[in-house]
């Protein structure tokens, strides 16, 4: 198979598997119209409570991530699919402007989570009662249950993302840095730094170690998409009122409940059908 059947090959796979997460989103939503999990939330307004709402430093770096994440997809995607003529030059700049952005958001959050004032990387450490909740939490977003257990702040499908998100976004800057070609020290580029050292030695050529790398990186992006698409349906599904405060477009209202505690609550207010629900749902998540 030719780099070229290789790289036809990958966009449809991948393009497959876009429309097929979309089509599942789409059926999941309609399961939670089904349910009654909609009326629940969208009309009742019965969303999960909280203790706290997040800080104001987590909040801003969120948003710059996020924002710059969608600069690169989309310019990563014209790089590959140039859409229209005479703009790869400039998508490029601002591809790796937002790429360095990025990288320096990462740092610091990094940095938040094990070193400021409120350092906050226990809430995502995965623990073992984390994964014996694995198979409920599970149940809950397949709908076969109506409990999703909480044993933190994050459940372990939350904490599981986000760290496959780090690996990925560690793994996208470094294949993305090595595709930079331009010589910038001594006569040699990012390139023959990170892979033409050592992968070009095994593959027999720095061009085809950049050719790898920039296969890894198309993977990699992919993997953004899909992972984002479902991100973001949870957020706008499951939460609001967290996404919202987390944008700054609605403070939160912390409730008199405060958590995620899974004891008997007061049913008696709720529609026939719907006695017995645990507090995640009612209100709860």
């Amino acid at each position: 198979m030719s780099m070229t059947e290789f790289n036809v090959w990958l966009d449809t796979v991948f393009v497959v598997l876009f429309v097929l997460v979309l089509c599942f989103l789409v059926f999941h939503f309609t399961m939670g119209i089904v349910k009654g999990r909609f009326r629940m939330k969208f009309i009742e307004k019965k969303w999960p409570e909280h203790d706290s709402v997040a800080p104001l430093g987590p909040k801003l770096l969120h948003a710059t991530h996020m924002f710059m994440m969608v600069v690169l997809g989309i310019t990563g995607m014209y790089i590959r699919f140039p859409y229209f003529q005479g703009g790869r030059v400039a998508m490029r700049y601002v591809h790796y402007f937002a790429m360095i952005v990025v990288c320096i958001n990462l740092v610091w959050r990094v940095w938040y989570a094990f070193y400021s004032k409120n350092r906050d990387w226990r809430e995502f450490a995965v623990t073992r009662e984390d994964m014996a909740s694995a198979l409920g939490v599970l149940a809950y977003y397949g709908y076969f249950s109506n409990k999703k257990p909480h044993v933190a702040k994050y459940n372990v499908m939350q904490k599981m993302s986000y760290l496959l998100f780090l690996v990925m976004m560690v793994l996208m800057a470094i294949t993305g840095f090595s595709l930079v070609t331009t010589p910038l020290l001594f006569g040699t580029s990012p390139r023959d730094w990170i892979v033409g050292w050592w992968l070009g030695s095994l593959v027999g050529s720095v061009d085809l170690a950049g050719w790898y790398a920039r296969t890894f990186h198309y993977i990699l992006n992919w993997g953004f998409i899909l992972m984002t698409c479902i991100h973001v349906y949870l957020s706008a599904t499951e939460d609001v009122p967290v996404t919202m405060d987390f944008f700054g477009i609605k403070a939160m209202d912390l409730g008199e409940g405060h958590g995620h505690a899974d004891t008997p609550s007061d049913d008696s207010s709720l529609p026939p059908g719907e006695e017995g629900l645990p507090p995640s749902l009612v209100p709860g998540s």
